[in-house]
This record gives structure tokens, sequence and C-alpha cells, in this order.
């Protein structure tokens, strides 16, 4: 009979395994894409959180900067005592000087005119770090009114001109300390008593929403008064507005107790959790986190979506967030096209097994290989039969499936740790190689060699100073060509460019041993380079600091880093100091 022939039974056998091979292979691969996709997706949205959230946090630290910069020269440049003719008179609190006695209208007629000289000279460094300040829309010294009423400080405002204006100042008796519309900006940091971010609010003395950094200035125990500069709220919101994640994410403001500081589709002020945004669980993580590893899932308009939030500068949390089924869409659909091939190609097989028992014996068995290895995450997979056959298609199709998984996968690798401008290895990239020296680190500790490797810190000297001059286009011709000189003196050595204009080196195996011959062939190589560079973005000035792993000192990789970065500052300074930062070609 005929079901009793060995064809019969081979066929079936056959049939079977072709069943089992390509239903395997479709769900193995379609498990393995879904683990990787969701692997990628989640490093995906916490490298756009974090590259964000650097981006807006050096805006913030440079108000910062310029701001601690200006309180600074303010608090040197006051005199305690002593300040006119005839003695002390101090600034002491309420017009009494520091021996008891009260001022006499010629002493504070003095105190007077020494403090309107005194503004003259801070007014000149505020205006100019403040034109060198990108965003700042007011600027301001005030004066406690009890040292003096009559004297009381400065404002600037940019708003609605393109330079800054004098403006008459705000009577801050006029109006209640808790008055943060009006005299927030003087009440707050008073109260606090450091320096201080004041979140969004609309500033009715300038008719703009804005966030200010405020300095109180203390001498010897006495306020002074305030420094601040304001930020335009509305620039800030521009910023984060402009992220885009996915087709419809988004990204928005909030602050660490869930209360909405900026949101597309909500009001400043709402509760994250009375809107249904967030629930009480996940706005308890957000107040005590400063920042999320895993991502975190929540019903929003109805539908599933994705978060995760990076603390900024000034207390605010930024949350980057996406629907799921968008995170998802990339491998949703590559694992719809594999099921939907697998499905065509087990019926094509089905139809023709009879035929084609022994020739597809083979080539199914590299199919089965092929597959598992795809199954164990390995993509690099290759199917040597080519026949014309169905068994051909088949095999044709699943390399075909293969190689666009692998460009696929290839493709968000390359977004995600490789830096657009230089082309070279980004802060992602040095993290992940970071990770990976730790565990050495960790696994060495008693039981092994330690990890032999060295950190080389490189910064840019005067790369705003290029960018203000010739324009960006020639600021990142010279990252450009800084970089590329970095890399063909450390050709075997991976190069990450860590932020705006600096450089990593990892140094590991000959380049470790070699360091020292590399750091001085790199010094020959800057100055062959710069004699014959003809423009200013042409030549090549680079600070560098070298750190080597010390086992049993440096508890991590983050150790040697901090290390290299401290030297590359002092050599900086040395090289400011000695006049070695670009000079204009002859």
């Amino acid at each position: 009979m005929a079901m009793h022939t060995i064809r019969f039974k081979i066929t079936l056998l056959t049939m079977m395994a072709i069943i089992v091979c390509v239903l395997g292979v479709g769900g193995s691969t379609a498990i393995s894409v879904k683990r990787e996709g969701d692997i990628n997706s989640a490093e995906m949205m916490r490298l756009l959180c974090e590259n964000n959230s650097m981006n807006i946090d050096t805006y913030l630290n440079s108000v910062q900067q310029s701001v601690n910069m200006v309180s600074r020269f303010a608090l040197d440049e006051i005199e305690a005592v002593e300040l006119v003719r005839g003695g002390a008179i101090g600034l002491q609190g309420t017009g009494v000087d520091l021996n008891g006695h009260s001022r006499s209208e010629e002493q504070q007629a003095e105190l007077d005119a020494y403090l309107s000289n005194y503004y003259s000279r801070v007014e000149i460094l505020f205006r100019s770090v403040a034109n060198r300040t990108h965003g700042v829309v007011s600027f301001y010294l005030r004066i406690n009114p009890e040292i003096s009423k009559t004297s009381s400080g400065f404002l600037y405002s940019s708003i609605g001109r393109s330079t800054f204006k004098k403006l008459l100042l705000t009577d801050l008796s006029a109006y209640a300390p808790t008055d943060t519309e009006h005299v927030g900006w003087y009440f707050i940091p008073l109260e606090r008593g450091e320096p201080t971010w004041i979140e969004p609010y609309e500033n009715v003395n300038l008719g703009i929403k804005m966030l200010s950094y405020v300095v109180p200035l203390y001498k010897s125990g006495t306020f002074i008064g305030v420094v601040g500069m304001d930020i335009s709220y509305d620039m800030m919101v521009s910023q984060i507005s402009s992220i885009q994640i996915y087709d419809t994410g988004f990204a928005y403001l909030a602050r660490p107790d869930g209360v909405v500081v900026y949101h597309p589709d909500l009001v400043q002020g709402s509760s994250l959790i009375e809107a249904g945004a967030l629930s009480e669980r996940d706005v308890a993580l957000l107040n005590k986190s400063e920042h999320n590893d895993d991502p975190l899932l929540y019903d929003y308009q109805g539908e599933e979506w994705q978060m995760l939030f990076n603390t900024l500068a000034n207390g605010m949390k930024l949350i980057v967030t996406a629907p799921v089924q968008e995170i998802n869409a990339s491998w949703t659909r590559l694992i719809g096209r594999i099921v939907a091939v697998s499905l065509l190609s087990m019926v094509a097989f089905l139809l023709i097994a009879i035929y084609t028992v022994r020739r597809m014996t083979e080539p199914l068995l590299q199919l089965t290989e092929a597959s598992e290895r795809i199954a164990e995450g390995n993509y690099d997979v290759r199917l040597e039969y080519n026949g014309r056959d169905e068994v051909g298609k088949l095999t044709a199709t699943f390399r075909h499936l293969v190689d666009h998984l692998n460009v696929y996968i290839s493709d968000l690798n390359s977004r995600a740790y490789q830096d657009s401008l230089t082309s070279v290895r980004n802060r992602g990239a040095f993290s992940i190689a970071a990770r990976k020296l730790d565990d050495a680190i960790a696994a060495a500790k008693g039981q092994g060699e330690p990890p032999r490797f060295g950190v080389v810190m490189l910064d840019c000297n005067d790369l705003k100073k290029i960018n203000d001059t010739y324009g960006h286009e020639k600021g990142d011709a010279y990252l450009r060509t800084s970089c590329a000189l970095v890399c063909r003196m450390f050709p075997h050595s991976p190069v990450f460019r860590m932020g705006g204009d600096e450089f990593a080196v990892l140094l590991q195996d000959g380049s470790y041993d070699n360091r020292e011959a590399l750091l001085a062939n790199f010094d020959y190589a800057v100055e062959e380079k710069n004699k014959t560079a003809r423009e200013r973005w042409e030549r090549v000035s680079l600070a560098k600091g070298m750190a080597v792993y010390e086992p049993g000192t440096d508890k991590n990789t983050d150790c040697v880093l901090a290390r290299a970065d401290e030297k590359m500052y002092e050599d900086k300074k040395r090289m400011k100091s000695a006049g070695k930062t670009p000079a204009e070609p002859r």
C-alpha cells in the first residue's frame, strides 16, 4: 500500500520536518527580533532622554556659571567697612555701622556715591557676560534697600529689542514678599539663602513668562542684595517641543512632585496624577530618583505609553514619552513580514515536498542551523544553497530577511553610538566601553589580573571664539580637523566625542604600553600641522590630560576619567597662561 512505502514515509517525514523547520525559523526569529527590538528601543529612548537633558543642562549651566561669576566679582568688589572718609559706616543691615552708630546724611551720601561707582564696575562685567550667554532676556543687581534707599542697583532687559536697555527698578516696598509675579526674584533667594532657580512664572514687571537664576549676596553675614539672570520660558518650551520622539511622542517638563511646568496637552500647574498622565507610584519615583533606567508604562488617552525621565540642573524633570505601539512598530512590522514569508514558504514547500525530498534535505538542514544561530542572537549566518527551485527561493528569502535584520540592527547601533559631526564614537559608546572595563575590574578583584588601560582627555581650545568670530561652520571644521588629528595619532585606540569640544581616547594593549611616546608624537604632530595652516580654524590646539587605571586606588573607570579630565584642565590653564591657544596664522 502506498502509505507503507518508503517514499510515502520519507515524504511524510519531510513534510513534517518542513513544517517544524519553517515554524521554528519564523518563531525563533520573531522572538529574537522582539527581544532585540525591546532592548534597542529602550536604549534609544534612554539616549534621547540623556542627550536632550545634556543639551538643556549645558544651557542652564551656562546661565548659572555666568551669574555665579558675576556674584563672586560683586562680592570681591564690595567693602564691609571704611567705605568713605570719616571711619566705618558699614553695610550691616539698617543704616547702622559696625560700631552701632547711625549714618549721618553726609555718610549716607558718600555711601550712595560709592555704590554708584560700584554698580558701574559690576555692570560692565555683567553686560559682557550677558551678551555672551545665549537666551538671556534680562539681568540685574539689586541692593538691599536697608543699605541704601536711593541707590538700589540696575536692571537691563532685551525684551522687545535687539540689545539690552536699562529699565527702572521695581519698588520692593510696594509689594508683599509673597508676590512672586512682582518680587519673587528678590524674596525667594533671600528666604532660601542660597543660589536658586525660580521655576517658570509670569513676570508682570517685564510682561513675559520666564525662569530666573538668582544668587543672594552676603558679606560678613550681612545680606547685600541679589544678582540674577532671566531666560525666556517660551525659548525653553521651543527647545523642548522640538524634540522628536518617534511619530507622536513628545517631551515635557514637570516638577518632582508631578506638577506640570510644560506639557503640549496640559496646562502649566496642573497635576499629572489628576490629569491621568501618571500614577501616584510613577510620581513617587519621579520625586525620589534622578532618573529611571527602566522605562515606565502607563495609560494615556486610552493608549499604552512608555516614558523615561532625567533631572535637569534646575531640579525640573525632563520626561520623554511615546506610544508603545510606535516604539515597537519597526520590529512588529518585521515580525509580520517574517511570519507571512514563513507561512507562504511553508505552503510552497508542502506542495512540492513529494518531488524534492532528497534535494531539500541538505538545504533544510542549513536553514535549521541558521535559525538556531539567529535564536541565539548570532545574525552573521550564511546560506550557501543557490538552487533555482523552491528550496532555493526559501533560502534566498530567508537570507534577504537576515540581511534586512542586520541592516536594521546596525542602523540602530550607528544612530545610537556614533557622533554625527566627526563620525567617531559618542559619549553613549564610551559609557558602554566603561561598563565593560568596570565589569573586568570587578571580576579581577582577588581572582585575576586587573585590566590595563588608560584614558586621554582632550579639549579644543577657543572653539567658542572661533564660532563667534568665523561662524559655527568654521567651528565645526575646527572640531573635525582636531578629531582627525587625534584619530591619526592614536590609530589603534577608539576615540570618543564626549561633549561639544571634548574628546577621549581609550588606551589599551600596545597603545597603553606606548602611551608616553604617543603623547610626545601628538605634540610634534600638532606643531607640524600648525606650520602649514593658513586659517585660524585650520590650526589645532588641544589641551590634554592622561591617567591610567591604578588597582587598589581607582574603584572604576569614572575615577580614571576624572583624573584625566583634571589633568586636561590643568594643561588648558597652563596653555592659556603660556599663550599657546590658537593664534591668527601669519
